[in-house]
């Protein structure tokens, strides 16, 4: 059916499209929703009913390298400027199930329910705003910090307890670009945190976003960081420079947490 609001979320794969996981949400359409394919096929597998791009074919394209994981897509598609014209634009990965996630009932019951009105939820909210946050994964800000995952430049290559929390180094990025001179506790004051890349925002939003992390990529600062690889740590820490910006940006988000689970 035709999108009735002027959002479009780009779902990052990389191998194939499960239709279990948007099955639940009867309003899924090709309007609102795009795959966008990040793999080394030229096409996702089971793609024939959906609408698909790949970041390569993307005018613009430059490649970061696979452990930037789902921002080199995000990256990329800002550098195309495709999105234009949207008012609100999105990223999802190909294993969330549109169904949210219910904390205070058994695991089992999750897929017990009857249909996730996800697409009816984002245009509820979304209807006559000017701009807003909704998360699709969030998380608690400082349960996230407390992991105290690394970026220190005197030990780049420990994922955790390397010295420097992230945090202080994405806060302090952040200070920077925006001359702001917030602090931690002004992180830890906004209670969660959107991490994992899975986010609806405001396009004018989302190209301020852009214009920081386009400066953190041309800096090259993260690439002296988990050389080998092992840990994707740039990707890992692409998803909280998000997720700080968007806890600054917004005073409110909707939660709309779904279920990080592939049932294959």
């Amino acid at each position: 059916g035709k999108a009735d609001l002027n959002w479009k979320i780009y779902i990052v794969g990389h191998e194939r499209i499960y239709d279990a996981q948007m099955k639940g949400d009867r309003k899924f359409n090709n309007e609102n929703y795009c795959f966008l394919n990040v793999g080394m096929s030229d096409r996702l597998e089971n793609a024939d009913k959906y609408r698909c791009i790949n970041q390569r074919d993307l005018p613009g394209f430059i490649s970061l390298g696979k452990w930037w994981a789902e921002s080199e897509g995000i990256y990329n598609l800002w550098r195309s400027g495709i999105y234009k014209g949207l008012q609100y634009i999105g990223f999802l990965h190909y294993d969330i199930e549109f169904r949210l996630v219910c904390k205070n009932r058994m695991r089992e019951s999750f897929y017990l329910g009857t249909d996730s009105n996800i697409t009816s939820r984002i245009n509820r909210y979304i209807k006559g705003k000017e701009r807003g946050h909704i998360s699709f994964q969030t998380y608690s800000t400082k349960a996230d910090y407390e992991q105290d995952i690394s970026a220190d430049e005197d030990h780049p290559n420990e994922l955790v307890h390397g010295g420097r929390n992230c945090y202080e180094y994405i806060l302090e990025d952040y200070n920077h670009y925006f001359k702001t001179s917030y602090t931690l506790d002004d992180i830890f004051k906004q209670q969660k945190i959107n991490l994992c890349s899975c986010f609806l925002i405001d396009v004018s939003a989302f190209e301020k976003m852009m214009g920081f992390f386009d400066w953190i990529v041309q800096s090259h600062k993260l690439d002296i960081f988990d050389t080998e690889h092992r840990y994707r740590l740039q990707g890992g820490l692409a998803e909280r420079y998000f997720g700080i910006f968007m806890l600054f940006e917004y005073e409110e988000m909707l939660d709309l947490s779904l279920i990080h689970l592939l049932k294959k």
